[in-house]
């Protein structure tokens, strides 16, 4: 029936009954009153409070047409915001402030296996437990999504993939940002939107086993060119003029640069593919930290820069690869130093801290620091900060990927804070017994 017929018929019933009740109403009056004033008085008074009351009568039912309407606006837009959440193409979830899930769209069923009612409600660790990229189930408490929760600010680190379970047990590669839910400045749940990146993977992978052919490819032909470069310079068939020498030089410190890539190609290469394994033994973490000191002497000399080691007591045979471990601190010496002026100062200590159960390696330099917007990048593949490309020193932007893959292989931490023009420190983290 027509919501206008229904409303019309309502106000004919309506004034019926009005009418029969003032016909009531009237109709005792006159029985019981002799007096015509009195009569004439109530007639007037009982035809005033029927006016009222068709006027109330004419709001309420102004509000309730203004209510429905309200009603319709509401279901449409609804209707409208759920059709948007459902085309998304990446998975969605949203969890209340315990984690458990009150919202699914589409995709998420897709993507996990699960419908919607079969997991509103529940813990999302239950429903999609997460792993890092060698299996280990990554605790609640560890998760993004929980930190976001308790109102930490949390950096996405692309360069550590993690993995969602399927309710078939089948993990695929994820990516995902989380965004906390705020109603009254109070955090009262978390969004999740994430979407399978299995084909970025592959296709990764492939580069990387490309740059991996390539780098070994180019290795032989490197070799060879220091190999005769050097006897050259070393005058082993004949004396070169003074310009001969010099122009050879240049090919033999770019040649070097050459194989300096090289190498750090391969060594990139190995890690993303898995194949760059760790070989930890006890290690005299001290004299390593030396002997590199002792072979940047020159570079540190040459620029004329003040350099403050300290090295803490009766530290202990580490558990830990030397060869990887080398490549860190080299990795953050050479920074400090090409990245440094002239005359400017590195300091590094070296200490057991946390009762003894962790060691920390720190450098701090006065060079040129990192740019505030870009350092969320530093540790990227490739990624070089403006300030020091403009400043043409050389590097490749492999190194600090470099380091932070090795630390967290090796189940520590790395870290720095920096100030664009006064300087940067770096700290690194690894357990005692690793």
């Amino acid at each position: 029936m027509p919501h206008n017929k229904v409303r019309n018929d309502k106000e004919r019933l309506y004034k019926k009954e009005l009418e029969d009740h003032q016909v009531a109403i009237l109709d005792v009056l006159e029985n019981n009153t002799t007096d015509a004033e009195d009569i004439r008085l109530s007639r007037r008074a009982i035809l005033n409070v029927l006016e009222d009351l068709e006027v109330n009568n004419a709001i309420l039912e102004q509000k309730t047409i203004e209510l429905e309407q309200s009603e319709q606006n509401i279901l449409h837009t609804k209707a409208i915001s759920d059709a948007i959440l459902e085309s998304i193409g990446d998975g969605l979830v949203v969890v209340d402030k315990e984690g458990r899930i009150t919202y699914v769209n589409q995709a998420f069923e897709r993507m996990v296996g699960w419908k919607a009612e079969e997991v509103l409600g529940k813990s999302i660790i239950e429903v999609i437990p997460r792993e890092s990229e060698k299996g280990e189930i990554v605790e609640f408490n560890e998760r993004i999504l929980t930190k976001v929760l308790s109102g930490e600010i949390v950096i996405a680190d692309l360069t550590n993939p993690f993995y969602y379970i399927r309710k078939d047990g089948s993990r695929f590669p994820t990516s995902s940002i989380v965004t906390p839910i705020i109603l009254d400045g109070e955090i009262i749940g978390v969004v999740e939107t994430f979407r399978d990146i299995t084909k970025e993977k592959e296709i990764d992978k492939a580069k990387t086993e490309f740059v991996s052919l390539a780098s070994h490819q180019l290795r032989t032909p490197l070799s060879t060119i220091n190999w005769y470069t050097e006897m050259l310079l070393a005058g082993d068939v004949g004396k070169l003029n003074s310009d001969q020498e010099k122009y050879l030089d240049e090919v033999y410190r770019g040649n070097q640069r050459m194989v300096g890539l090289v190498n750090a190609l391969l060594s990139v290469s190995r890690m993303d593919l898995g194949t760059f394994v760790l070989e930890p033994e006890p290690t005299d973490v001290t004299a390593l930290v030396r002997g590199v000191v002792n072979e940047q002497k020159p570079q540190i000399d040459q620029k004329k820069i003040s350099l403050f080691p300290l090295f803490g007591t009766n530290i202990p045979l580490i558990q830990t690869d030397p060869k990887l471990f080398r490549i860190v601190i080299q990795n953050l010496l050479s920074n400090a130093i090409k990245y440094t002026p002239e005359k400017g100062t590195i300091e590094l200590s070296l200490d057991l801290i946390n009762k003894k159960k962790t060691l920390l390696f720190k450098i701090t330099d006065t060079g040129y620091g990192i740019p505030q917007n870009q350092q969320d990048k530093i540790f990227t593949k490739l990624f070089r900060a403006d300030n020091v490309r403009e400043k043409d020193t050389e590097g490749t932007g492999l190194g600090l990927y470099m380091v932070k893959s090795i630390i967290d292989n090796s189940k520590g931490k790395v870290w720095f804070e920096s100030t664009e023009n006064k300087g940067t420190t770096f700290n690194v983290e690894l357990p005692v017994n690793f």
